[in-house]
């Protein structure tokens, strides 16, 4: 499985930012918000605060953890390498194992090749 990273979900690849992730409200139709009331300054924080909770009350493993048995089960991770030209990002901003710096071409080419595809 070769998922790939792209512009959206950089953050989910980087271990400094990868601790830290918010769930936004506004125009996510996951969030059991409005999105007049998600507008609202600090909702962001409100619903982060929620779906922490719901992950811990549910006992699901963390953003960190499924990405480090990920990696331990020999997924291959890749990042974008037009995002991280654009960001001005370098291999040190990623976790340790994943590849960065894969063209969408390779990436669509070997997605297409491969047994199982989660193109994040």
């Amino acid at each position: 499985m070769i998922p790939t990273d792209t512009f959206w979900s950089r953050d989910i690849l980087r271990e400094e930012r990868s601790k830290g992730l918010e769930f936004r409200s506004v125009g996510n139709p996951d969030m059991p918000v409005p999105n007049a009331v998600a507008a609202l300054p600090g909702m962001d924080c409100v619903t982060t605060k929620m779906t922490r909770r719901k992950i811990e009350d549910n006992d699901t493993a963390s953003i960190e953890d499924l990405l480090e048995t990920s990696l331990e089960m020999g997924v291959e991770l890749r990042g974008c390498r037009m995002t991280i030209h654009l960001m001005d990002y370098d291999g040190d901003y990623f976790y340790d194992g994943v590849t960065t710096g894969v063209g969408a071409a390779t990436a669509l080419q070997d997605m297409a090749d491969a047994d199982a595809r989660l193109p994040v």
